[in-house]
């Protein structure tokens, strides 16, 4: 009998320790994060940047409905090239849609990741020596996140 009052203090204990966990309380301002870029090639051998990105939303709304005209495109990247040691901006790069995240609780928020893949032979063949993109989400709220960078590549 003792054993099962130890059993059952120690499952009190755990369940309220895991009660106790605090919950994520995002800004409703969607924010992104760095996690990896990298150069590779698709499947048809051609050279392609792959950019992941963590990402925050208070409320939720990060990311284009299917279907839904109405939500324009909510992934802005420019590219920015080197020349002689200056900056010069890239022509405008095309509008990118991040999904959005469906069947997720939103009381809090939500976190995750995103991947964002684009060739990059054009830019080779601009004879481009370096670059670097910068990118930035707006939410169904229009509300914008934070600007984030990848590192300087093709150089």
């Amino acid at each position: 009998m003792k054993l099962f009052v130890k059993i059952g203090i120690g499952i009190s204990i755990l369940s309220s320790l895991c009660a106790c966990r605090e919950d994520s309380d995002f800004s409703e301002i969607p924010e992104l994060f760095y996690r990896d870029f990298q150069i590779s090639t698709n499947e048809a051998g051609r050279p392609i940047a792959i950019w992941k990105l963590g990402f925050t939303d208070g409320d939720g709304n990060i990311g284009v409905r299917d279907g839904n005209e109405k939500d324009s495109n909510n992934f802005i990247v420019s590219g920015f090239q080197y020349i002689d040691g200056k900056i010069t901006t890239l022509p405008p790069l095309q509008g990118y849609r991040i999904p959005a995240a469906e069947n997720v609780s939103t009381r809090n928020g939500i976190e995750g990741e995103f991947r964002f893949e684009f060739e990059i032979d054009s830019y080779i063949s601009f004879n481009i020596d370096s670059m670097y993109l910068e990118g930035y989400v707006i939410d169904r709220s229009f509300n914008e996140s934070n600007s984030i960078e990848t590192p300087i590549f093709l150089d």
